[in-house]
Parts: C-alpha cells; sequence; structure tokens
C-alpha cells in the first residue's frame, strides 16, 4: 500500500484496452485507492472494480514508508486473490509489488509472494520463472544469502527443478520438447575444478542423467560467455544457479516489460518484474509495461492451465 502498487492499478484501469480485453478486479480498501487517486489526481476507481478489504486495524498510507498494516493489507489482498481463484472465481492472479518487510512486519512471516503462495495453495515444489520475448530463465536458489549458495545445489534439488520446468513448459507454454540451457556456478564453468568443484560433482551428472532420460538439456554454459554470444536464442528456458545470475541479464534485455510467473502453482499466477520502488511511490511516476505484461501473459495462459 505504501509502493507504486495502488498507482499502478489506478493507471491500468485507465487502460481502455486492458478494460476491453480482460474482466479484471483490484483487492484493496477503497479508502486507500481513493487516496492515491487524490493524491496523484488519477481517475478513482468505480465500487465494482474494487474487491474492497475489511480493515479494522491501524494502516499508515505514507508512501516510501514500512508499516504494518500496510504489509497486513498486503498479505491479506494476496491471500483473498489466492483463495478466488482457487474456487474457480477468476482465472489468474496477478500480484502487485510487496514490501517484504512490511508484510512480515504485518505478520505474514514469508520471504516473498512465491513461498507466500506456494503455501497458501499447497504447492510443494513451485519456482519463479522470470518471463520475456527475449528471455526466459529460473533461478535455482532465490532470496538467500550468497555465501549459502552453494551448500543448496544439490542434485535432487537440480534433477527436480529441470524436471519441472520442462513439463511446465510443455503443458502451459505448449513446447512439445523444450530446449533447456544450465548455467554454472563457478567463473568458466569451474574451468576443470581450478575454480570450483560443483560443476564436476554435482551439475555435469545431473544434465547427463537427464540427457539419458532423454531431456533436451545442455551445459553447464559460463554465465558471461552464455549471454554475451548468440547461445540464447538456441533455447527455450535457461536454468541459472542462484538470483542475480538470472536477474540481471533479464532486466537488462527484457528493457521494462518482464513478466515474473510462478511455475508449478496450483493457480496460474503473474506479476510485474519490479519491486515496490519506495523511492518514487507517491509521485505518479510508476510504468505500468511490465504490469500490463503480466496482465497479457495470465490471459494468454489462462486459456489452456
Amino acid at each position: 500500500m505504501n509502493g507504486i502498487g495502488p498507482e499502478l492499478a489506478l493507471k491500468v484501469f485507465a487502460n481502455k484496452d486492458i478494460l476491453e480485453r480482460y474482466d479484471i478486479k483490484v483487492i484493496g480498501p477503497k479508502s486507500a485507492f481513493d487516496y492515491y487517486s487524490k493524491l496523484l489526481k488519477l481517475k478513482k476507481l468505480q465500487d465494482k472494480d474494487i474487491l474492497s478489504l475489511s480493515v479494522n486495524y491501524d494502516y499508515n498510507l505514507k508512501p516510501g514508508a514500512v508499516d504494518s498494516g500496510a504489509g497486513r493489507i498486503s498479505g491479506d489482498a494476496v491471500k483473498l486473490g489466492a483463495e478466488l481463484c482457487k474456487k474457480n472465481y477468476f482465472d489468474a492472479l496477478v500480484t502487485l509489488p510487496i514490501n517484504k518487510e512490511s508484510l512480515n512486519l504485518g505478520g505474514y512471516v514469508y520471504g516473498g509472494h512465491t513461498e507466500m503462495l506456494s503455501h497458501l495453495t499447497s504447492s510443494k515444489n513451485t519456482f519463479m520463472l522470470m518471463y520475456s520475448a527475449v528471455l526466459k530463465i529460473v533461478p535455482l536458489t532465490v532470496h538467500i544469502p550468497v555465501k549459502k549458495i552453494s551448500s543448496l545445489i544439490t542434485k535432487k534439488k537440480l534433477i527436480e527443478k529441470i524436471i519441472l520446468i520442462n513439463n511446465t513448459f510443455v503443458k502451459t507454454f505448449k513446447i512439445k520438447n523444450p530446449r533447456i540451457a544450465v548455467l554454472s556456478l563457478n567463473p568458466h564453468a569451474g574451468d576443470g575444478g581450478l575454480l570450483g568443484s560443483e560443476e564436476i560433482n554435482i551439475i555435469n551428472p545431473s544434465i547427463a542423467s537427464l540427457l539419458n532420460a532423454g531431456f533436451n538439456i545442455k551445459g553447464p554454459f559460463s554465465a558471461d560467455g552464455f549471454f554475451g554470444s548468440t547461445m540464447l536464442k538456441k533455447f527455450d528456458v535457461v536454468l541459472a544457479m542462484f538470483h542475480d545470475q538470472a536477474m540481471i541479464p533479464f532486466k537488462i534485455l527484457s528493457k521494462g516489460k518482464g513478466v515474473n510467473f510462478t511455475g508449478g502453482l496450483r493457480i496460474l499466477r503473474t506479476s510485474p518484474a519490479h519491486g515496490t520502488a519506495f523511492n518514487i511511490a507517491g509521485k505518479g511516476i510508476a510504468d505500468t509495461s511490465s504490469t500490463i505484461e503480466a496482465i497479457r501473459l495470465a490471459g494468454k495462459l489462462s486459456e489452456n492451465y
């Protein structure tokens, strides 16, 4: 509520193309949307556009501020959205950015949307797919300290994740034999063990096992060489070993139009590929490009989900 989410919602409901193509609602307290409408001089939402939350606790509407009440509203909205999709009242859930600190202070103790929605929908094996026309990429490990990455990369986790990615691209994205690229953890793919043994001991054997099982998979590729060449064009999806290895090239290549899709979830969920942008909250300059793409992808995938 204190980030750019309400502004994005107001601007989306002023987009005639989106309103003509999709039947959308926004979840949150009507008073909050009215506040931002007045602050930003944007058209007010109509009552029919809002699934209004009944809020019987204090919250501080202050753009750019961490607040437990605002975090609780965000959590309540995501929870209601998930429940409505589970009951098939809606085909998809498009989540707007939330501040993780506020969310946790508000009583929803999760690392982010993916973890929260996995729990709410009893989805045990999920993954974060960053989706754009140019690059589709999945980080194997996500919101963890860098020093813990290596210890969390195991053959079991790699194989399970790649199978899940493959099956999602077959079922959801209708690609019969998805071409999967796997990035290395270490520079130069470990350089024969000189720069690390994870490729020799874990990543290579996992890829070999999946190749033997018939998967269309190659790697591990050194990330710098992979993204610095034309290799990207030869694959449908890329598996990165950690968050920034995936997010840096993705945000550069998607040019503000990337989408966050949660694979393996029992409901269809997309999201803009950016955060709450506290630094520009309440200033009226938030770009809806990623949110619009998230709505469009949700609409496209809902036809076959």
